[in-house]
């Protein structure tokens, strides 16, 4: 875990399509945007074998995700599942990838889709805040 108010960006079996520095820059914007007040944030960037795994012992949902976020502010996202999701849905697997931190992090900040009117209030600060990246 990074130091109060820090960020820290690992990876786990997985290359990224940009730098971890640059995944900071982008954490720092996206906290920033939202106006983050806690302390620091974990980014773990996965595979999809590790993140069924995390899904099925903290969630209990025994399938592959795009994105976990904890209270703890730890973040863990499949960049297996972004490299897929950028083929079926025309986009980059670095845009997918900045779409899954800015998601993580709004749940951070206590935005939640588990409604259709919550999901779509998520799905426009996401499109706000990705345009401003």
């Amino acid at each position: 875990m990074p130091k109060a108010g820090g960020i820290a960006v690992l990876t786990e079996g997985v290359k990224l399509p940009f730098s971890k520095k640059t995944a900071v820059r982008y954490a720092e914007r996206i906290l920033s945007i939202v106006r983050y007040k806690k302390s620091g944030v974990c980014i773990l960037f996965v595979n999809d074998t590790r993140i069924k795994k995390l899904n099925k012992k903290y969630r209990d949902r025994d399938k592959s995700t795009d994105v976990l976020a904890f209270e703890t502010g730890d973040i863990a996202i499949s960049a297996e599942m972004a490299e897929k999701n950028s083929r079926r849905f025309g986009s980059t697997a670095a845009e997918e990838l900045k779409l899954y931190m800015i998601h993580g992090i709004l749940h951070l900040s206590g935005y939640d889709d588990t409604s259709s009117s919550k999901r779509k209030e998520m799905r426009m600060m996401e499109g706000k805040i990705l345009r401003r990246l």
